[in-house]
């Protein structure tokens, strides 16, 4: 059968998962989606953290994400990957085409789409005493049975950042408030936004982005550039095992069917006090009650 000459790349068209299962009658399975939920009990949010988030713009995705994970639904999800375009980032329905826009970003996700790009090197040599200057200390080398190093991604386990981070200190001086609030924030985003595909390791350089507090970044920008890569290498997955790497809650709730007024967060405040009133009271001020969520009806075929 001929290749749809409107189609800008072939590679695309041949490899595709709608063409394996529509000219080729293959029946793939749906993907595996790499997505950790955010436990407050493993990673404690405090209330101290909370100017310091503020200032990232990061406060209401945050809010969101620790209140309630919504319920995903690996097969619509999966129907969505089936009808994705890498030549024009766009699903293809029966109704039309549509995406996930920049404004979606920031209306379903509550992220900032103003400030300046997230741009980084991934380089990683000399990530260890970088790590150290950033946050005081650096995972251990990992090793095998035999003794032997492994080569592993720069960055350091959830269980690493958990066991060393998880509560912050009741007498913490300023640093290091500003130290737990960056690896409270560098865990939150790369468990959500930004996960690796091991699903059990934080990247280095995105805790590099969190050397500053006072830098404005565009996260709702990155975080789609993001999501549409995941997309484009996913539409071609058809293994049993195949998976995506991201996007769990971008794609879920801007494709969940629902209105405005359901689904909306009712769980308390991770704002909890631990005996520090003003600084609650302070992040009750500056903290939306209920944030920014609004769900996009997305009928699919």
């Amino acid at each position: 059968m001929a290749l749809n000459p409107l189609l800008n790349n072939a590679h695309y068209d041949v490899q595709h998962r709608a063409y394996k299962i529509s000219e080729k009658r293959q029946e793939l399975q749906p993907l595996r989606l790499r997505y950790h939920e955010v436990s407050s009990v493993k990673m404690r949010y405090d209330a101290w953290y909370t100017p310091y988030i503020q200032q990232l713009g990061l406060l209401p995705f945050i809010h969101m994400v620790t209140r309630s994970t919504p319920a995903f639904n690996p097969a619509a999800i999966t129907a969505l990957v089936d009808r994705w375009r890498p030549e024009t980032h766009t699903f293809h329905l029966r109704t039309g085409e549509t995406t996930i826009t920049l404004q979606d970003m920031s209306m379903i996700l509550a992220l900032p789409i103003e400030g300046n790009p997230v741009c980084m090197s991934s380089d990683s040599d000399g990530w260890r005493e970088e790590m150290v200057s950033l946050i005081g200390k650096d995972p251990p080398e990992a090793i095998n049975k035999k003794g032997e190093k492994l080569r592993v991604a720069a960055g350091a386990t959830f269980t690493w950042i958990i066991q060393n981070f998880k509560i912050c200190p009741e007498d913490a001086d300023e640093e290091t408030i500003k130290t737990y609030t960056r690896v409270y924030v560098w865990y939150i985003i790369m468990r959500t936004l930004f996960p690796d595909s091991s699903g059990d390791r934080a990247q280095w350089h995105w805790l590099k982005l969190l050397g500053f507090f006072d830098s404005t970044f565009s996260w709702g920008s990155a975080a789609l550039a993001w999501l549409y890569r995941q997309l484009d290498d996913a539409c071609l997955r058809s293994s049993a095992d195949s998976g995506i790497e991201t996007g769990g809650e971008e794609k879920n709730r801007w494709g969940q069917k629902s209105n405005s007024s359901e689904g909306r967060d009712t769980a308390p405040s991770v704002c909890q006090p631990r005996g520090r009133e003003g600084v609650a009271e302070q992040a009750s001020q500056t903290a939306p009650a209920d944030p920014p969520c609004r769900l996009v009806p997305l009928f699919i075929y």
